[in-house]
């Protein structure tokens, strides 16, 4: 594990922890009604209450705190002492049960020091992912609950007790280091599949995009052209084709022609609606796709893109300026999508004839199809 994916664990363990401290404070209470059960009859009730007001009041003060923490954001560089803090009083809570519940009865002493065990495994889950909190408290729980069986009872059985306590919470922290480790090494795998996740979906992305995209100029390509129509059912084409475009790549070269390509791929997008689907056809040929757009708004749409293609140059060194052909045809209610094509190349190949830089509609007349 590298150090940074070990920050990133131990960030991640941290705000783990926290939530599932606050979950197990909420419970607390659970606990405490189970030791008044037991002590009940045989505890004097005012001991039973003063710990109870004892442990209520660090308890009511570490939730609020750890609310807080969680509310803000458990961040461990920002937090982490805070926390500590809290497991300690967590500990000292919990450690007090001994000062104020045992020597008044040997068999209850044992059940309640089996009721610390159990916090202290319970404990064990709860600080799994950031254990270095779990070992103070468990040590303050531990130190708390020794001293008060000597001082409190000063017995061969407190002896007996606060070494059983001490082999088992020993125990219970050889363990748990154990399963930390193996916890954290489960959340930096877990955080790692998903930045390995994350760079595969962009990848993925990234290929299909590609695989749409017409490599020179940007635009789409055929295969997305025939993704997009496949959606559509309303709809005007324009195909554009670049006036005497050979000419240019005989004078600058093909390389200057590719600029122009590029050029004019972005002069036309300056004059398309955000809906509008533009794809490089091949050569020097482009269309346009107007979803939802009547013949005579294509015509006024392609006649917007012609003059602002002529209007400035497209490039300035060297100074190339072009006009656009273009062929305008609207979809037909039983045309099929090579019928459409076959139209508005029709449309564009009366405009050249007619010298370029002009619009052209389609016509209502039987037209030669060939596979696109």
């Amino acid at each position: 594990m590298t150090e940074s994916d070990l920050s990133i664990a131990r960030a991640a363990g941290f705000s783990e922890c926290a939530i599932a401290l606050r979950r197990a404070l909420t419970t607390t209470p659970v606990g405490w009604l189970l030791a008044v059960w037991f002590c009940w009859g045989r505890v004097p009730s005012d001991a039973i209450f003063l710990w109870l007001g004892t442990a209520a009041t660090i308890w009511a003060g570490s939730l609020l705190v750890l609310q807080q923490l969680i509310v803000k954001g458990p961040k461990l560089a920002l937090h982490r002492k805070r926390f500590r803090w809290i497991a300690a009083l967590d500990g000292l809570g919990w450690g007090s049960l001994a000062w104020f519940l045992v020597g008044y009865d040997p068999v209850l002493d044992a059940i309640l020091m089996a009721l610390l065990c159990g916090v202290t495994s319970i404990n064990a889950q709860v600080y799994g992912t950031y254990v270095s909190a779990y070992y103070g408290q468990i040590g303050i729980l531990w130190g708390v609950s020794v001293l008060g069986l000597m001082l409190v009872t000063g017995s061969q059985s407190a002896i007996d007790y606060a070494a059983g306590l001490s082999v088992f919470i020993a125990l219970t922290a050889y363990y748990t280091r154990a399963i930390s480790q193996r916890l954290m090494e489960g959340i930096r795998l877990q955080h790692a599949n998903a930045s390995l996740a994350a760079q595969l979906r962009s990848a993925l992305q990234k290929v299909e995009l590609d695989a749409a995209t017409d490599a020179l100029t940007g635009q789409w390509n055929r295969r997305a052209l025939d993704d997009f129509l496949k959606h559509q059912k309303t709809f005007s084409i324009l195909m554009l084709d670049i006036d005497f475009f050979k000419k240019i790549n005989d004078e600058f070269g093909h390389l200057v022609g590719d600029d122009v390509l590029r050029a004019f791929a972005q002069r036309l997008r300056e004059f398309l609606r955000s809906g509008d689907f533009c794809a490089r056809y091949g050569g020097e040929e482009f269309v346009v796709v107007l979803p939802e757009t009547t013949l005579p708004t294509a015509r006024e749409v392609a006649e917007r893109i012609r003059t602002g293609v002529a209007e400035l140059p497209l490039l300035n060194k060297p100074k190339v300026q072009v006009t656009v052909s273009i062929g305008v045809a609207t979809m037909a209610q039983g045309q099929s999508i090579n019928e459409l094509f076959a139209a508005a190349d029709a449309a564009v190949y009366r405009a050249k004839n007619a010298g370029g830089d002009q619009v052209r509609m389609h016509m209502d007349m039987p037209l030669q199809v060939h596979a696109l």
